[in-house]
């Protein structure tokens, strides 16, 4: 009678424990077919990226042509590279280089947020300048618009707009010449759309970023981008001092 005690308990203890091991089993097995497919997820589009970056080095060569010649580039991260430009010795620029920014569609979560923050793929164009500026300044192009109405239909392309002059603020007092230039080459160029304008004292001088879409093809910013470049950075180039 004893040993029937005996053997049901034990049945009763050890069941829960079995299937306790069945679940940390499937559980263990979840987890390892997730990180595959991580894994896949990121070596996948880590491939792509590789391949659309060869077509955006095609995209520079084209936006820069005449202007400059690729001569190589490097990667600093799955999604974010450099391309190095040689420009004749009587320009403007000292070694210049484009950095793309991509969207890190090889990191899943990442990707979400990129998503939802709703940013824009980058390229940003560095170089120095013949002389080192005066003064460093940094600009950030925001736009917004607004409805007059709360129940005005969302779809702009019916609407009709009016467009009004920049609104800048400014930290300085007083403005030089050269930035009064440059802010002014800024708002003139509206198809290259700047999203910042960086002048330093240190390398790089000059850095200036816009949407990837800015150079690619059909794009009406691509021919004449450059040369917004190189009006920004002129009014920025400081004259020698003897």
């Amino acid at each position: 009678m004893g040993a029937e005690r005996l053997l049901i308990l034990t049945s009763v203890i050890l069941r829960p424990a079995s299937n306790m091991a069945v679940q940390v089993r499937i559980l263990g097995i979840e987890l390892v077919v997730v990180a595959l497919l991580v894994v896949a997820w990121y070596f996948a589009f880590v491939q792509l990226n590789r391949r659309r970056a060869a077509r955006i080095v095609r995209w520079v060569e084209r936006t820069f042509a005449g202007h400059a010649a690729v001569i190589g580039n490097q990667w600093l991260a799955s999604s974010r590279f450099r391309v190095r430009l040689r420009m004749p010795s009587s320009g403007v620029f000292r070694d210049p280089s484009v950095l793309v920014q991509m969207c890190p569609r090889e990191l899943p979560a990442r990707w979400m947020m990129w998503r939802f923050r709703k940013r824009p793929e980058t390229l940003t164009f560095e170089a120095d300048l013949d002389y080192a500026p005066s003064f460093s300044l940094e600009v950030h192009n925001h736009r917004w618009f607004g409805r007059t109405r709360r129940r005005f239909p969302s779809n702009h392309q019916n609407w009709t707009t009016e467009s009004i002059g920049p609104v800048v603020l400014t930290t300085r007092n007083d403005w030089q010449r050269e930035i009064t230039t440059m802010m002014n080459t800024l708002v003139a160029s509206h198809d290259c759309d700047c999203l910042a304008v960086s002048i330093r004292r240190t390398s790089p001088h000059f850095a200036a970023t816009v949407p990837l879409d800015a150079i690619a093809p059909g794009s009406q910013a691509q021919s004449e981008l450059f040369d917004i470049f190189r009006e920004l950075a002129q009014g920025a180039s400081s004259t020698p001092r003897f």
